[in-house]
């Protein structure tokens, strides 16, 4: 059986307590390897947890916001110092070689092979390839969003990025083992959350109930993860570098 195992390496937002890390997860699904989110310090977070550059098949970015995508030109500096091309998933508003100039490596172009997604509501599959599949559906966010469900081994995980409560996200989750939904503001700041593009944790349960999910990942999170009751859906919270494997979830 194919294996799908995530492990976090963050779990929080731009405004989060730094302790918890800018949110961002490796994703080991049959034999490709990739890392979700490329926020500022993800390079650091990801030696901490025993992978670097080399292990990395495929990089699938949310959103242009820095938590989600600054630290790519320092994936960009480590892929060129490899020699290899790091294939990179993104929306197509992330404009790549505008961050790179910023940062004065506008040559390290080359050391990224860029697939840019345009955010549809109807999940569409953007990534086939030995036997793993990657589908993309647009989250509802403050700028142009992706989500993205990953299935290898008869097994799926979805993830939301950063997001409103959105019928797109409950399309793509359909049936998923796991779902990977941030919880930015805590349930008494919902109009809040709601005017700066994110969800409360009891918004992320309903949408794993919506959706049939079985477990649940509260992610994004500012000061602790939340205290959830989720009737019919269970609740697993994220551990830095400790891997979950999906296939030995019950």
């Amino acid at each position: 059986m194919a294996k799908l195992v995530v492990t976090p390496l963050g779990v929080g937002g731009w405004v989060s307590n730094p302790l918890l890390g800018t949110v961002s997860f490796i994703v080991e699904a049959g034999p490709l390897t990739m890392l979700l989110e490329a926020g500022e310090g993800v390079y650091a977070a990801m030696r901490r947890c025993g992978f670097d550059v080399a292990d990395i098949d495929y990089v699938l970015i949310t959103h242009k916001h820095g938590d989600h995508a600054l630290g790519l030109p320092t994936l960009a500096v480590h892929a060129r110092r490899l020699g290899r091309r790091l294939k990179v998933l993104a929306p197509t508003d992330l404009d790549v070689e505008l961050l790179l100039r910023a940062v004065g490596i506008p040559d390290h172009i080359a050391a990224l092979e860029l697939h840019p997604i345009d955010p549809a509501p109807e999940p569409a599959l953007v990534l086939e390839e030995q036997g793993v599949k990657v589908y993309a559906a647009a989250a509802d966010h403050s700028v142009p969003s992706l989500a993205y469900r990953i299935e290898a081994g008869g097994a799926a995980l979805a993830y939301t990025g950063d997001t409103r409560p959105t019928p797109s996200i409950v399309k793509l989750a359909r049936g998923c083992k796991l779902l990977i939904h941030e919880a930015t503001f805590d349930d008494q700041h919902r109009e809040l959350a709601l005017a700066d593009g994110h969800s409360t944790p009891s918004q992320a349960a309903e949408t794993a109930r919506e959706a049939g999910a079985q477990y649940l990942m509260p992610v994004h999170y500012r000061l602790e993860p939340p205290v959830l009751e989720t009737p019919g859906v269970k609740v697993v919270f994220p551990l830095p570098c400790t891997p979950l494997d999906l296939h030995l979830l019950p």
